[in-house]
C-alpha cells in the first residue's frame, strides 16, 4: 500500500466520522428544540426552531470541521515526519563518518522503499571502506615487502663490494667469487624489478595482450620440455587429452608455466634432487582444465586462500626458501586476462596442485 493511497483513506475516514458526528449533533439539537412544541405546532413554529438552532448547529459543524481538519493535518504530518527523520538522523551519522547502525524497513510503500536503499546505499558505503581499508593494509604490507626483500640484496652488495675495495678479497680468485656474488644479488634484484612492473601493468590494465590461436597442450609441453633441460633429475608426466585450442599470449601464458615450474622446483622436498610433475590438459564444460602437480613440501590449508596475494610468504618452512613472492600474483593476473580463473589444492598427503581454467576458442565464438 503506497504513502498516499494510505494518508487518502485516512482521511476519508476522519472526514465520514466527523460529518456523521456533526449530523448527530445536529439531530440531537434539532429534535430537543422541537419536543417542547409538539406535533401540531412543530409545522406552525418551524422557523422559530430552525432560527433558534441554527447558529448552534452551524458553530457545531464547524468546530467540529475545524478540528477534523486538524486531525487529518497532525496525522498527515505524523507519517511523513517519522521516516524523515529516521532518515535525516541515518544521513547525519554517514555525515560523522559512522556507517555502524542499521535502519529497521517495515511497511510497504514509499518511504519503505526510501528507506530500503538508503539502508543498501550505508551498505554499500561499508563495504566499500572495508574494501579501502583492506586495500591500504596491503599496500603498506607489500611496501614493507619490497623495502625488505630491496635492502638485503644491496646490504650484501655492499658487503661484497666493500671487501673487494678494502682487500678482503687478496686474491684474483676470491676477487672473482666476490664479483660472481654481487653479479647474482644484482641479477635477484633485477628479476624483483622486473616482477613488480609486470605486476603493476597487470593491475593497472596497461598489459595488452596479443592473443592468438594455441593449442594449450603442445604450447605447455613445449615450455615444459625447455625448462626441464635446465633443471637435472625433473620427472615430468603428460595426461593431455584433445584438441584443446584456445586465445593465447604465448609469451605471457609463458611466462605463467615458468612461475608454476619455478615454484615447484624451489619448494621440492629436501631429500629430492628435483620434483616430480604430473602435467594434465583436459576438456571441462568448454574450457580447458589445465592442472600442474608437484610433489613437493606442499602448502598449509590456512595459507591456501592467501597465496595468489603479491609477497604472500606461507608457513617456516616454504618462506626460508628466496623468491619474490609475487610468482602466484602474477599467474592469477594473466589468466584472468585470458578471460580464465586459477587455484590451488593441497591435499594433506602433500604436494600440491595449481589448476588453470581458459575459455576453448570454439566455445568462445559459439557464445559470441
Amino acid at each position: 500500500m503506497s504513502a498516499k493511497f494510505r494518508m487518502h483513506s485516512r482521511n476519508v475516514v476522519i472526514v465520514f466520522f466527523m460529518t456523521l458526528l456533526a449530523f448527530l449533533l445536529s439531530f440531537i439539537v434539532f429534535w430537543v428544540n422541537v419536543l417542547p412544541y409538539g406535533g401540531p405546532r412543530m409545522a406552525e413554529n418551524l422557523g422559530e426552531i430552525l432560527g433558534r438552532i441554527a447558529p448552534f448547529a452551524f458553530s457545531t459543524i464547524g468546530i467540529i470541521t475545524a478540528a477534523g481538519a486538524l486531525l487529518l493535518w497532525a496525522s498527515s504530518v505524523r507519517s511523513f515526519i517519522a521516516p524523515l527523520n529516521r532518515l535525516k538522523n541515518a544521513a547525519a551519522q554517514i555525515r560523522d563518518n559512522n556507517l555502524d547502525f542499521e535502519l529497521i524497513i517495515k511497511g510497504n510503500d514509499e518511504f519503505t522503499e526510501l528507506t530500503r536503499s538508503f539502508e543498501e546505499m550505508r551498505l554499500q558505503l561499508k563495504n566499500s571502506r572495508i574494501e579501502k581499508e583492506t586495500a591500504e593494509t596491503e599496500r603498506n604490507t607489500m611496501m614493507a615487502s619490497i623495502c625488505h626483500d630491496l635492502k638485503t640484496p644491496i646490504t650484501s652488495l655492499l658487503g661484497y663490494a666493500e671487501g673487494i675495495l678494502d682487500g678482503v678479497a687478496d686474491t684474483p680468485e676470491r676477487v672473482m667469487d666476490y664479483i660472481r656474488v654481487i653479479r647474482k644479488k644484482a641479477l635477484s634484484m633485477k628479476e624483483l624489478t622486473n616482477d613488480l612492473s609486470l605486476l603493476s601493468k597487470l593491475e593497472t590494465a596497461q598489459l595488452q595482450l596479443e592473443k592468438r590461436r594455441t593449442d594449450i597442450g603442445e604450447l605447455t609441453r613445449e615450455i615444459v620440455a625447455e625448462y626441464a633441460d635446465t633443471v637435472p633429475g625433473i620427472e615430468i608426466g603428460y595426461e593431455i587429452h584433445g584438441n584443446l585450442v584456445c586465445e593465447l599470449d604465448r609469451e605471457r601464458f609463458g611466462r605463467v608455466i615458468i612461475n608454476l615450474l619455478e615454484n615447484s622446483v624451489k619448494y621440492k622436498r629436501p631429500e629430492d634432487e628435483a620434483p616430480s610433475l604430473t602435467i594434465s590438459a583436459v576438456e571441462a564444460d568448454g574450457n580447458a582444465l589445465l592442472t600442474i602437480t608437484d610433489n613437493g613440501i606442499g602448502i598449509s590449508e590456512a595459507d591456501l586462500p592467501h597465496v595468489f596475494k603479491s609477497f604472500y610468504r606461507a608457513d617456516t618452512s616454504r618462506s626460508v626458501i628466496n623468491g619474490s613472492g609475487l610468482g602466484l600474483s602474477i599467474v592469477r593476473q594473466i589468466i584472468t586476462l585470458h578471460g580464465g580463473r586459477t587455484w590451488v589444492r593441497a591435499p594433506m598427503s602433500g604436494g600440491v596442485t595449481v589448476c588453470i581454467l581458459v575459455p576453448l576458442l570454439s566455445y568462445v565464438r559459439e557464445v559470441l
